[in-house]
C-alpha cells in the first residue's frame, strides 16, 4: 500500500470552535486534513465541503468537544468521504429537547415533528366540556322587570298568537341563541337555574323564588327551587319547539300574599325572540324582576395526542397543553383543552443516557447529515442520538 507524501497531508491544530476551513488556511486544499486538538473545545467544529479532499481526520488528541447548543461537528465532506474521528476525548452533544409549535387557533390535524423522530401530534374535535354562557348575578330588587304591558307572541302549544307579560330584557333573538335555540337545549338541562326578586325588597323577600331545568337542584341561588311543571315539544313552523312551564315559580310583593306566578319559556317562531312569559291572578309584571341566570352548554373543545416514535421517554413541557407529561417509548400522551384553540407550543426533554448509559441528545455527532462520521479508531464517549 502505497504511503502519501507528507506534502499531500494539511496538518492544522485547533485550540478553540469555529471553522477548521479558515484554521487550515491555504493548505485546506490539500487532499489530506488531520485536525489536532490541543485544547478541549466549547462549541461547534465546522468545515465546508472540499472536493480535493481524500480523507479528513480529528483527533481529539484527549480533549473534549462539547456543544451545549447544537451538534459538536458540521463537517461537510465530498461523498463516500467520511469525518474520522480519533483520540480518547469526548465528542458529545449535551442538546437533549426539541420544540414544536402551531400558533394558528383553527388548526386541526396532524404535525409530524422530525426532531423527535417523527413523532407526531394530532389535533382533533374529540373532546366535549360543559361551557356556562350565562352567569348572571344581581342584587335584591336589581333586576330587569316584567313590566305591564301584554306582547304579542306565537306559542308553539297552540300555534297561534297569544298576549302575554313578556320579560323584554330577554326578549330577543341573541337569548335565543344563548337559550339553545327553538328546542331550548340549554334550558332543558338540570344545570340550568333562574331566581326572581320584586321591587319592594324590604317587605322581607329579596329572593321570591327560582326555577331549575329537569332533574335540577333542589335549591338555587339560596332559595327552594321548581323543576318544570310541563315541558313538551311540538312541530311547529318547521321545526321541534320546547315548550316550559313552572307552575308555582315565585311569590309576588308583600311577602308573597299578592299571590304565587308562574313562567313559562319558549321561542317566538313570529319573531325568532326568546320569551320569558310570567302569568298569574292578580300580577303585576312590573313589580318582578329576573334576578340572578345560569345557562350551560356542551361545546366542543381539542384533544391533543402526541405519539412517542422513539425508543426512548419524552417529557414534554410548556403548558401549552402540556405540563411535565412523560410519554413512554411508542407510547400516547393525551391532553383536552376546554376551548377551540388547536394551537401549541410543546418542548419536549429526552432522559440523560440511554439504556447503554451512553449519554442521549435530540442532535447527531455531525450537523451535515450527509457526511457519515467513522469512530473505529476513537476511543472516547461520544453522545448518541435518541432516534
Amino acid at each position: 500500500m502505497s504511503i502519501p507524501l507528507i506534502g499531500n497531508v494539511g496538518f492544522t491544530e485547533i485550540s478553540s470552535a469555529g471553522s477548521l476551513t479558515t484554521a487550515a488556511s491555504t493548505k485546506i486544499g490539500l487532499p489530506i486534513q488531520l485536525f489536532k486538538l490541543t485544547s478541549s473545545i466549547s462549541g461547534q467544529l465546522t468545515l465546508t465541503e472540499n472536493s480535493n479532499h481524500k480523507k479528513v481526520i480529528i483527533d481529539t488528541n484527549g480533549n473534549n468537544i462539547i456543544n451545549s447548543s447544537g451538534s459538536p461537528l458540521n463537517v461537510d465532506c465530498p461523498s463516500g468521504v467520511p469525518v474520522e474521528l480519533k483520540g480518547s476525548g469526548n465528542v458529545q452533544s449535551t442538546v437533549k429537547t426539541f420544540t414544536s409549535a402551531v400558533t394558528d387557533t383553527s388548526n386541526t390535524g396532524t404535525t409530524t415533528i422530525a426532531e423527535a423522530g417523527n413523532s407526531t401530534l394530532a389535533v382533533t374535535t374529540n373532546h366535549t366540556f360543559t361551557e356556562q354562557l350565562l352567569d348572571t348575578n344581581r342584587s335584591a330588587a336589581g333586576g330587569p322587570s316584567f313590566g305591564d304591558g301584554q306582547t304579542t307572541v306565537v306559542s308553539p302549544v297552540t300555534g297561534s298568537n297569544t298576549s302575554t307579560d313578556v320579560n323584554e330584557t330577554y326578549f330577543t333573538t341573541s337569548f335565543t341563541t344563548t337559550f339553545g335555540g327553538v328546542g331550548l337545549d340549554n334550558i332543558n338541562r338540570s344545570d340550568f337555574g333562574m331566581s326572581f326578586t320584586h321591587a319592594f325588597p324590604e317587605d322581607g323577600t329579596t329572593t321570591s323564588g327560582a326555577i331549575v331545568g329537569p332533574s335540577g337542584p333542589s335549591t338555587f341561588d339560596g332559595v327552594s327551587a321548581s323543576q318544570p311543571n310541563t315541558n313538551t315539544t311540538h312541530s311547529h313552523a318547521g321545526s321541534t319547539y320546547r315548550f316550559m312551564k313552572w307552575n308555582s315559580a315565585l311569590v309576588g310583593v308583600n311577602n308573597g300574599n299578592s299571590g304565587t306566578f308562574a313562567i313559562e319559556m319558549f321561542i317566538d317562531s313570529g319573531t325568532g325572540k326568546a320569551v320569558i312569559a310570567i302569568s298569574g291572578s292578580g300580577m303585576r309584571g312590573a313589580f318582578n324582576q329576573i334576578k340572578n341566570v345560569d345557562v350551560f352548554t356542551t361545546s366542543t373543545g381539542r384533544k391533543f395526542t402526541f405519539t412517542n416514535n422513539t425508543s426512548h421517554t419524552i417529557t414534554l413541557s410548556g403548558s401549552d397543553p402540556y405540563s411535565s407529561t412523560s410519554v413512554s417509548a411508542s407510547g400516547t400522551g393525551v391532553v383536552n383543552r376546554d376551548s377551540t384553540d388547536g394551537s401549541f407550543s410543546i418542548t419536549g426533554t429526552f432522559p440523560d443516557t440511554n439504556d447503554a448509559g451512553a449519554p442521549l441528545s435530540s442532535l447527531g455527532l455531525n450537523e451535515t447529515s450527509s457526511t457519515t462520521v467513522n469512530v473505529d479508531n476513537h476511543t472516547g464517549t461520544n453522545s448518541v442520538k435518541a432516534f
